[in-house]
């Protein structure tokens, strides 16, 4: 209880606006609790009356009580009025001393005690000082062990993962699911299930999903040149071109056209001319994939996935009346309006930016409305 007072009391008047008045408060209490400096009570008193009447009647007022809590108490009540007063004087003349103070007398009193004062100033600074210190020390040596602990989590997660640089997947977890069928994925193919369940966990990423169509990809050719299984070649194609992956494929089909197939297996030689002609299409030879797209239109007339070649190759070369005939035939033929529009978005994310402003401008004015266009 004391010490809180003893705070209260010195509190009452900061050095840096009050000087003289905080050294004296500073004096009174060390009075008050018999400080080792020894202020006499004659001194006190002098410097009491040289600061004018108010001053004078606190010390009588505070001499009066008995218990050091006491005096302390009465120190500051009486120093919270006399704060008041002395605020109001500084506002009027820019002074904490009334006019009948003898700043002379104050000093000479003062300067008796002043050395000692100081002394302690210095150690309560020092004192301030070697808090800090070890304070700060202990903050340091607090983020030190946080940092070491961050860097032995951070090094005991990186030991637990296990980055796919080819797939731009990284920190996978070690042995978990994923870590197992991407792994897998770089050897061989997974299953249409595994790579649903991937996406269904985020980890279907645009290069997963084309090395899955060219891994499967690789399965059908493989089926095709050892089992001379021509479906697997339609397979093959398909998958190749998904994984954006052509070079094989189109040697393979250029060898093998222009298709040795029995006249009863129609719908093979179509699909066979179609995916031939949809390769051409993906690299840009339109000549050969319009006359591959009409011949397996010619084999298979009433099957619309020639037709759609054919509309998506003359879109692409801005033949658009003729482009959206051959789309309205695979309509006719049974091609769905959802498969169309997915049809329509892929030639025009796939087009140039002159290509895409001009069927852009067809497709608008062809009724055609779409959030994407």
């Amino acid at each position: 209880m004391v010490n809180k007072q003893i705070s209260q009391a010195q509190l009452l008047f900061p050095k840096s606006q009050y000087p003289i008045l905080s050294t004296y408060i500073d004096l009174f209490v060390k009075y008050i609790t018999q400080h080792d400096i020894g202020v006499l009570e004659s001194d006190l008193e002098i410097i009491s009356i040289a600061l004018g009447n108010t001053t004078h009647q606190i010390f009588k007022v505070v001499n009066l009580k008995e218990s050091v809590p006491d005096k302390l108490e009465s120190l500051i009540c009486s120093g919270l009025k006399l704060k008041v007063e002395t605020k109001k004087r500084l506002t009027t003349s820019q002074t904490e001393l009334s006019k009948e103070a003898n700043k002379d007398v104050v000093d000479v009193v003062i300067s008796h005690y002043q050395s000692k004062l100081d002394e302690i100033e210095a150690l309560k600074r020092q004192e301030i000082i070697k808090r800090k210190t070890k304070a700060l020390s202990e903050a340091r040596a607090k983020a030190e062990m946080l940092q070491n602990q961050l860097i032995e989590e951070a090094e005991a997660f990186k030991a637990n993962r296990v980055d796919f640089d080819d797939f731009e997947l990284y920190g996978i977890k070690k042995n978990s699911r994923v870590d197992k069928l991407l792994d897998q994925l770089r050897k061989k193919a997974i299953t249409p299930e595994e790579l649903k369940w991937l996406d269904s966990v985020g980890f279907s990423r645009e290069l997963v999903v084309q090395k899955y169509h060219l891994q499967l990809a690789h399965v059908h050719y493989q089926n095709w040149k050892q089992k001379s299984l021509p479906w697997e070649l339609v397979n093959a194609s398909a998958a190749y071109r998904k994984a954006e992956v052509l070079p094989k494929i189109k040697k393979a089909l250029d060898e093998s056209y222009p298709f040795n197939i029995p006249k009863n297996e129609k719908k093979l030689k179509s699909a066979l001319l179609t995916t031939y002609g949809g390769v051409c299409r993906d690299l840009k030879d339109y000549v050969n994939s319009i006359k591959l797209g009409l011949e397996a239109h010619k084999v298979t007339p009433l099957n619309f996935r020639p037709c759609t070649l054919l509309g998506a190759v003359y879109l692409s070369m801005g033949e658009f009346d003729l482009g959206h005939e051959w789309y309205d035939r695979a309509k006719e033929r049974g091609f769905s309006q959802d498969a169309y529009d997915n049809d329509i978005k892929s030639v025009y994310f796939r087009a140039s930016d002159e290509m895409k402003n001009r069927l852009k401008q067809n497709l608008v004015a062809t009724g055609h409305k779409y959030i994407w266009l």
